[in-house]
């Protein structure tokens, strides 16, 4: 009878584990792509309160994040050690740069979908970096490049070798006829002298992949299971706006039609996965045709053309289920863009330019969607894209984790390539930063014991955020969308809140409560200040919203 007993109990106890762990997961497909309104009706009722619907992401480039070997790259065994920060910081998931075998620094020229960059570890430590972080709440998004291939890889070594014979030939879109003067077709020549012909969009070096053959469409699912076999919670798409097409801006429509049959591949085997596609577009028309969340460039663009405000800034770049961000690794640093806009470049501008970023990340931190930070925005990092003689590097440079700029597990990658191109701008012969300078507050050591920092900031609103279900999962209602008044309410069935922001500098505005509410915090992003509050207010009572300045009530 005993026995009987405690062998319920265990499975009892082993019930309440799955529904826990249950709980803790979430699915991100948007039941309706198409929609284009804000106010979607997507309760979420059937949602369990520790359920995150709307997680916040973290864009980590391994290279440049933590190095715990002392070879100056970031490496795998680094993030797992970094585990404390990230939590610390309040992220909800990890979305990594590509980690496959590659041949650039980058990781977008894949040579092995089944293997880890050696540069960056072994699979064996990235399967313990994946538990460690599971085990500290952090899922794990894999950056999935299957637009492309590099030139190097072996399927299309042999594909060119050994053309129509080969194996591998319907794996890319290749040909024996001529395509001279045709945008974005490459040549090679094999060891039998012939000229074999390939489409590639984003160069010679990154031929495409054929999409329409059932092969490459097998190889995915093999990639994808292999990868959730791991323990990988979800995938971000490189180039899902390209998977189709012959130029930057054509087979949108069949690109998105593409990840119907994916999406539903992915969710057959790990439900709850994250999906998250790049469509390079701010067209929200483009952004909305996809059956899996997009990052909404269309939004991302309008914050960084109008960093004061516009009229129907949220309306007229919505789109549902989206994943929310201000930078990434292909675009100039926010921090920089702003300093650019307002040609601010001093240190005495750098409150200035603080004040701006932070009320921005306040929108997106409390919009419907999940926000994404790349690495280093909380603390302000800084950095624009070059044409030569390099170009990217300066967007993806060294996290700075000392004031000095030099300590355990700093990376330095970067000092060796701009010491080879000759570049002396900045620390780059020092640190291997062009944008970052010893002692200069942008740094965490620098940041961490300041409470008026950005990311101090940054950790208050993101660990208040996950105090509030309306937030983390609730549906939202544009209240007002104006240049210097924007204002949503976000509702779960057991929480409703009004979210307050003027962007403005100069001019104050004013709205009128719709029902009884209490001021629960007040950010003077004038003065960089955050106060918790219990001011009530009542229905048709006024209220006025000075410049740069946010408030969240709640019902």
């Amino acid at each position: 009878m005993k026995k009987t007993f405690l062998l319920l109990a265990l499975v009892f106890l082993l019930f309440l584990t799955s529904c826990f762990q249950t709980s803790m997961s979430q699915s991100l497909v948007s039941s309706n792509p198409h929609s284009n309104s804000t106010n979607t009706g997507d309760s979420a009722s059937n949602l369990s309160i520790n359920e995150v619907k709307y997680p916040v992401v973290y864009e980590i480039f391994i290279r440049s994040f933590y190095d715990s070997d002392g070879d100056g790259v970031g490496d795998i065994n680094g993030v797992s050690q970094k585990v404390d920060y990230l939590r610390k910081l309040g992220i909800d998931a990890v979305w990594f740069m590509p980690f496959n075998e590659a041949v650039s620094y980058h990781g977008y020229d894949i040579t092995d979908y089944y293997n880890v960059e050696k540069d960056y570890g072994t699979m064996e430590d990235l399967e313990n970096m994946i538990q460690v972080l599971h085990e500290n709440g952090i899922r794990v998004i894999m950056d999935l490049v299957i637009n492309h291939t590099s030139d190097e890889h072996p399927w299309f070594k042999d594909a060119v070798e050994n053309t129509t014979s080969s194996p591998y030939w319907d794996y890319y879109i290749m040909s024996l006829e001529d395509h001279s003067g045709q945008d974005h077709w490459h040549w090679k020549i094999n060891s039998k002298g012939q000229k074999v012909w390939y489409f590639g969009l984003f160069g010679y070096n990154m031929p495409d992949l054929n999409h329409d053959s059932q092969k490459v469409r097998e190889e995915v699912k093999k990639i994808v299971d292999f990868w959730i076999s791991k323990g990988v919670d979800g995938f971000r798409i490189d180039a899902a706006k390209h998977i189709y097409g012959w130029s930057w801006d054509d087979g949108i429509q069949e690109s998105a039609e593409y990840f119907e049959w994916f999406r539903d591949y992915v969710l057959s085997k790990k439900p709850d996965a994250i999906l998250v596609g790049e469509v390079f577009s701010g067209n929200t028309y483009d952004l909305s045709l996809y059956p899996i969340p997009v990052f909404n460039f269309a939004l991302m663009y309008s914050i960084r053309n109008y960093p004061e405000g516009q009229d129907g800034m949220i309306e007229n770049n919505w789109v549902e289920e989206s994943f929310l961000f201000l930078e990434n690794h292909d675009l100039h640093r926010f921090f920089s863009h702003l300093q650019e806009h307002y040609k601010k470049f001093s240190e005495s501008d750098y409150e200035f330019i603080k004040k701006r970023a932070a009320l921005w990340y306040f929108l997106i931190f409390t919009l419907k969607g999940s926000p994404v930070i790349y690495y280093g925005g909380e603390i302000g990092t800084r950095g624009f894209k070059w044409h030569g003689p390099v170009y990217d590097e300066p967007v993806r440079e060294p996290m700075q984790w000392y004031a000095s700029g030099t300590g355990e597990g700093q990376t330095f990658w970067t000092k060796e390539v701009y010491k080879n191109a000759g570049i002396i701008f900045g620390n780059a012969h020092v640190d291997g930063c062009i944008y970052d300078d010893p002692y200069d507050g942008f740094s965490v050591e620098e940041q961490e014991n300041d409470p008026k920092s950005l990311l101090n900031f940054i950790r208050f609103i993101l660990n208040f955020r996950k105090d509030h279900d309306a937030i983390l999962n609730g549906d939202q209602t544009i209240f007002r969308d104006w240049k210097n008044l924007i204002a949503f309410y976000r509702e779960s069935p057991d929480e409703k809140l009004l979210v307050v922001l003027n962007p403005d500098p100069v001019w104050q505005n004013s709205f009128t409560f719709e029902e009884n509410m209490t001021m629960i915090l007040e950010f003077d992003f004038e003065n960089f200040t955050w106060n918790e509050s219990n001011a009530s207010f009542s229905a048709g009572e006024s209220f006025t919203v000075d410049p740069m300045k946010a408030y969240i009530f709640k019902k």
